[in-house]
């Protein structure tokens, strides 16, 4: 959920109706789902928030998909590449364009 709104963040500040749509047709596709926030997720969060000096909304969505096995996290956010991070790193700006 939080990489979602993460997601829309650019394309509700430039009024972009076709990227609102491209993010919504690519997080319907198969291999994506919504993962509740839960107690096991939020301890992770704050040993990456704590360890790492993480914001908290991308620790959320580290700390969900290493607990949840996701293969990657897809992101807007090019300060991702700089982070020490263990899943790989997929940039919205790739996925859209191809």
């Amino acid at each position: 959920m939080i990489t979602e709104a993460e997601l829309l963040v650019r394309p509700e500040r430039d009024d972009n109706a076709m990227a609102k749509q491209r993010i919504a047709d690519l997080l319907s596709e198969d291999g994506f789902w919504v993962v509740a926030v839960d107690r096991r997720i939020t301890r992770r969060a704050a040993a990456l928030r704590g360890r790492q000096n993480f914001k908290l909304a991308d620790a959320i969505i580290l700390a969900t998909a290493i607990e949840t096995g996701c293969e990657a996290i897809v992101t807007n956010d090019g300060e991702w590449s700089k982070k020490p991070v263990e899943v790989p790193v997929i940039s919205m700006a790739d996925l859209v364009a191809g």
